[in-house]
């Protein structure tokens, strides 16, 4: 791994300020609640300290360094981690679906995994589905199902295939994994038709569940960036581009206040009654309170309560028609 010496934002080089240190002693302390399960002790974690620029509001860890190679093969075996389906997906779809065409589309999936999403996408009609993962593991897995698929980062594909382009290049749950983002995109953007839209997931930092709870799986080594829509405009800025956001409806305003409340007196792992949290509720009261009211100011986007997933579609600005 290359360290990222820089302290500057990682989106538009503006300087930031100190948020919060996080030590290995603290991550792996963290790690072992979340899970409910003791990391190796030989699990190679680094000291670091998040900042936010003062210009975008990006949260992002320094150094940038992403997580190693034995804190992925621990975390990503742990039960739950893979997602066997996502609110996007079929958001994704529902959005190519709107698209009048005559003719056929293609798509790519960056960071494709076990192909869950490509097994959706190739129903549509018409359709061409690309994966790309930088996992083995993963691409053999996808190939066995019969899915193209490709073992190679977005930077290697267009390098050997650069007169592939695709109507839509999809990536869900790697940009905040990303030490560089912009070149990310850009990247993706390289392989994009003319009139193409990229559409990128991420967690809506900070999540509801944050206010009031600690979650390490959304912070270094996990995740090194923290995507808002402050954030989320800069880089569109920076690429030229156009954005749209679309989220999922919020939980509601009890039911979030009612999840946070029981994860600030008893943690994720914890199987809690509803009598047992009904009579922590009755003995802590100001507590439950001041969570309903935070999550009543809540802040929005698009005029909505936000959610705690985003998904963003980016449209270079010179191909969108007025």
């Amino acid at each position: 791994m290359t360290e990222n010496l820089s302290k500057k934002c990682p989106i538009c080089s503006h300087e930031g300020i100190h948020i919060r240190s996080l030590s290995k002693n603290n991550i792996m302390s963290e790690l072992e609640d979340y899970f409910a399960e003791k990391p190796p002790e030989k699990i190679e974690i680094i000291d670091y300290e998040i900042q936010q620029c003062k210009n975008c509001s990006l949260e992002y860890a320094l150094p940038l360094e992403v997580g190693s190679q034995s804190f992925y093969q621990w975390v990503t075996t742990r039960t739950g981690y893979y997602a066997k389906s996502r609110w996007e997906w079929f958001a994704v779809i529902e959005q190519i679906n709107k698209q009048e065409r005559q003719n056929s589309i293609s798509i790519l999936d960056v960071g494709c995994g076990g192909g869950n999403f490509i097994e959706i996408a190739k129903k549509l009609s018409n359709t061409r589905v690309v994966g790309l993962d930088t996992t083995p593991e993963s691409v053999e897995q996808c190939q066995a199902r019969g899915f193209e698929v490709y073992c190679e980062t977005i930077e290697s594909f267009y390098n050997k295939f650069s007169s592939e382009t695709f109507n839509y290049v999809l990536s869900f749950h790697c940009l905040e994994h990303i030490s560089q983002p912009k070149q990310f995109i850009a990247s993706m953007l390289s392989v994009l038709k003319p009139m193409g839209s990229i559409f990128i997931s991420t967690p809506y930092s900070p999540m509801s569940v944050e206010s009031d709870w600690f979650d390490i799986l959304n912070h270094p080594p996990h995740h090194l960036l923290r995507w808002s829509k402050k954030s989320y405009e800069e880089l569109a800025h920076q690429l030229g581009c156009e954005i749209k956001f679309y989220m999922p409806s919020a939980n509601s305003v009890m039911a979030r206040t009612t999840n946070n409340f029981s994860l600030s007196k008893f943690g994720k792992n914890q199987t809690v009654s509803k009598l047992r949290l009904f009579q922590e509720i009755i003995k802590n009261p100001t507590v439950f309170l001041k969570i309903f009211f935070e999550q009543l100011m809540r802040y929005r986007v698009n005029g909505n309560i936000a959610a705690d997933i985003v998904l963003v579609e980016f449209q270079l600005s010179s191909k969108i028609s007025i």
